[in-house]
This record gives C-alpha cells, structure tokens and sequence, in this order.
C-alpha cells in the first residue's frame, strides 16, 4: 500500500548583500547614530537580537526516537524557533548557525514529532549562497487562523469521542491496541485527498493515507501517555510508506495501522475486520516489507515480542504438535461459537498451514480466509 510523498520544500534563496556598521561605543555616537538613521529602527535591531535567545524543548516533550534527539544543538536551537513560529501562527522566523542541509533536518523533525501541528503549509528559507548558511525560515499557511481553530475543534471533538474508550486501569498494550483499531475503523483508505499527509484527514475526514493514519496513531497514544513516534520510510516495492514506533511496558516495536486495513477496496463490511501482522513487531519482522529511512534518526533493533498482537493475545499455535492442534480447534470453535466475526491467528511454521487448513475444514467446512505474505499469520472469516 503505497503513500504520497512528504510535500517538497520550496526553497528561496537571496544574495545577501553584507552592509558594514561601525559600531560606535560612547553615547553620543550611539544617539547620532539613531538620529541619522532615518527608517533604520534601532530598537527593532536590539529586539530581534534579544529574539534569538536560546530556545529549548522540554524534557518532557522529548521521546527516544523523535526526530528532536537526533539533532545538534544548533538544529535544536532552529527546531525550537520553527516550532514557536508554526504555533504563534506566524509566517517567519529567524535562525542561526544553521546550514541548508541542517535545517532541512530541522523541517523533517518537526514534522515527524509535532501531529498537532497540522496546518503547517509549505516552507522556504533565506540562506547565503556563499556559505549556504540559513537566516530565515518562513512557512505559507494553506488557509487562515480561523479556519484552523475551526479544525482545531473538529479534531478535539474527534479525540473526545475516542477518550470515552479509555477505561481506567487499562494497561499499556490495551491502550495501544485500542488506538489502532479505533483509527483504522473510523479511517477509509483513499489516496489524492486534501490534508492526507496530516491528522485532520482522519479526524475531520475520515480518510487517509499512511502519513495521516501513522500522525493520527501518534497523536492519540502521546495524549493518553504512550511513548509513539512517526517513522518514514518506504514500503519494499510499492514506494514512499509511513508507520510508527510505540514503546509498551518498557519495551520497543514497531507498528503499522495503515496495513492494519483488512480490505481497501471494500470498506462496507457488516462490522470492518482488522490485520494485526503489524501490530507491534520485531525489527526481523518489519524489514521483511519495510524499509526505514535512517537519513535523520538511526534505529537500533527491536527484539521484543511481549505485545506483538498473536504472542499477547496467545494465538500463535505450534501446530507440528498435537496438544496446539487440540488449542488451536477449541479457540476456533469457542470463537464461532461466541459469534465473533473473524479469528486471527499465527503459526510458528509455514509448512503446518496445511494442517491448520484441515483443522479449519473439520471445524467449519466452508470459510473464507485470508493468509499473510509468508502464510505465518492468517484470518479467517466466521460470518
């Protein structure tokens, strides 16, 4: 399932032309200076020296795989002002010590860590050709501040409604697991649609591509207290893919709502099925159809299997062995009988699949199912 590209930055230049000021010291200088300035407003020069003040971002907005802690100080320092301008809603900012390159890393931090922030618009930046040192970065709103706060409360009435499914002392992966189905139920895959690369295709639109499903996944845990990143990258053979980093009773994993969709060319079943193959998976796993782009932010590996959906929730069967064969009929069976729609399992080997078809013809006699790529994770429709 493939995604649109991240909007491309449009990039300004301008030849600086460098004025030289003698900077006079004694007072009377410093007021015939003033005097003669004319439209030089010298207040307004020692103004924007005090703007460039540091500028920091709080421990506790940080998380362990955004963006922000894979920059140097000075990037941190510009991430800081670009933040500030996008929620000040202002058109510029002023940066320092920062080249083209840096503040490229800059942009794609922001926009991996901030879901929030969804009205950000398309960016440029001033830099000296000579050096390709950036003065000013500057962003074009796709619509105005009232507009926006407009969106703004259809989003948080969207997150009202989610948070009426957060009971207390629901653990970790529950929470989690809560937030993936409730994106991926009230979320229509469709590509070419305004807003797909932000939250409020999800919230205000209920349709989406991958960057949306993936900022809407992250916006939802890091506002109930779950550690979630934005992870760009591409998917092996199909281009440009987005999903998440969540990190569940200490632990990291990577997750993917957008392929959690059962089936895209038909969003009208009688209650829409999910696919947990991705739902908090190990590195080896991921890396079996996904690839991450590590040009910001370098991923270790991933081993954990705690809260992988098919561990948790024990259906992952051993089926070379007779006593999973006996778990495996009694879980469908329970499953047919309680009237669920759909029962999702793993198997611990792909050459048993033959033996878990038997198992389900004796069971069910006809059935429609649907099995994963390396035929280890499986579903099989009960209705």
């Amino acid at each position: 399932m493939s995604n649109h590209e991240h909007n491309g930055r449009r990039v300004a230049a301008i030849i600086i032309i460098s004025v030289l000021i003698i900077l006079l010291i004694s007072v009377g200088a410093f007021l015939a200076l003033e005097d003669l300035a004319g439209s030089v407003n010298v207040k307004s020069f020692f103004n924007d020296a005090e703007g460039e003040k540091t500028e920091a971002i709080t421990e506790s907005q940080q998380q362990q795989f955004d963006g922000y802690a894979f920059l140097n100080e000075n990037e941190k320092q510009a991430y800081a002002k670009v933040v500030r301008m996008l929620t000040d809603f202002d058109s510029e900012a002023k940066v320092s010590g920062v080249s083209t390159e840096e503040i490229e890393r800059v942009l794609s931090a922001v926009d991996y860590d901030h879901p929030e922030i969804f009205w950000a618009g398309e960016f440029s930046y001033y830099f000296d050709e000579d050096n390709q040192m950036v003065s000013k970065v500057m962003v074009e709103y796709p619509y105005n501040e009232t507009e926006k706060d407009r969106r703004q409360a259809e989003i948080e009435a969207a997150y009202q409604d989610y948070s009426t499914g957060i009971k207390n002392g629901m653990s970790e992966y529950e929470k989690v697991k809560y937030a993936y189905e409730y994106v991926i139920k009230n979320t229509v895959y469709q590509e070419d649609l305004e807003d797909d690369q932000n939250i409020y295709s999800v919230f205000g639109k209920k349709g989406s591509v991958c960057a949306g499903y993936s900022k809407a996944i992250q916006y939802l845990l890091k506002r109930t207290g779950i550690e979630c990143s934005y992870v760009a990258g591409e998917a092996i053979g199909q281009g440009a893919h987005a999903w998440n980093i969540v990190r569940v009773d200490g632990e990291y994993y990577y997750l993917d709502a957008t392929w959690g969709e059962f089936n895209v060319a038909d969003n009208a079943e009688p209650e829409k099925s999910i696919f947990y193959d991705y739902f908090c998976v190990t590195t080896k796993e991921l890396l079996k159809s996904h690839q991450p782009d590590e040009s910001l932010i370098k991923y270790p590996e991933f081993t954990a299997t705690a809260a992988n959906y098919f561990v948790r929730e024990n259906k992952l069967y051993d089926l070379n062995k007779q006593s999973e064969q006996n778990r495996f009929v009694a879980d469908l069976e329970a499953a047919a009988n309680m009237g669920e729609k759909y029962f999702h399992y793993a198997i611990t080997d792909s050459n048993t699949i033959n033996t878990a078809e038997n198992l389900m013809d004796e069971i069910l006699g006809s059935y429609y199912w649907f099995s994963g790529a390396d035929k280890l994770s499986n579903t099989i429709q009960l209705y």
